[in-house]
């Protein structure tokens, strides 16, 4: 019985299969590769973002903002101004707290009170008494800062006298506080007095050991 072998050309269409491949002999190999779904991209622009997202990320922006630190002179460039001879502000410190240059800091306590008092009874309205509290703020808290007032004297001899050099200490009028100094602890005479017991006693040995060699 003769056995006969055909050929045959198969097409795969190229809708369902990549390649068109021919397959030859009597047994058929068929290699079948799907196609893969494409990935798609999409880029948003910042337009397209809804504008309550972007209310709300300015409010929490907002929310967490630094409280405003008070107003402070020392600088660099404050620094630099007053070593010139140049103000380092316009503002009378001391004048709008009606002392004194050389005050001590009680003082400046009880003068930014009473000011603050004389304010309260001239019936301003709240954005002009606002306003001037604030400078008075300003003023005691330069004044009742060590650095700070060292640093604002300075500059106020420097720009009297430009022509002479004072160090920032030299211009320091601030009065020291008169408070008595903090009390000591006793001295604990314990130790060192063991220590000299024992000297006196090494010494008398010596001593006698000394006068029994010598016999």
């Amino acid at each position: 019985m003769a056995v006969s072998s055909t050929t045959a050309t198969v097409y795969i269409s190229r809708k369902d299969f990549l390649t068109q491949t021919p397959i030859s002999g009597a047994i058929f190999t068929n290699s079948i590769a799907f196609a893969t779904k494409p990935r798609r991209f999409h880029i948003r622009s910042s337009s397209e973002v809804p504008a309550e997202t972007v209310a709300t990320e300015a409010d929490s922006e907002s929310s967490i903002e630094a409280p405003k630190e008070p107003p402070s002179l020392i600088s660099a460039l404050n620094v630099e101004r007053a070593f010139r001879g140049i103000p380092i502000t316009d503002v009378d410190h001391y004048g709008l707290l009606g002392l004194q240059r050389g005050c001590s800091l009680e003082q400046v306590q009880v003068a930014y009170r009473s000011k603050v008092e004389e304010l309260t009874k001239q019936e301003l309205d709240e954005e002009e008494l606002n306003k001037k509290v604030e400078l008075l703020k300003e003023s005691y808290t330069i004044l009742s800062t060590e650095e700070e007032r060292r640093l604002y004297d300075w500059s106020l001899t420097r720009s009297e006298n430009p022509n002479r050099y004072a160090w920032p200490y030299e211009v320091d009028e601030t009065p020291a506080t008169k408070d008595p100094p903090p009390p000591q602890e006793p001295e604990d005479v314990g130790p060192t007095r063991l220590v000299g017991y024992f000297m006196l006693g090494w010494f008398i040995l010596s001593v006698i050991l000394s006068i029994g060699l010598n016999r």
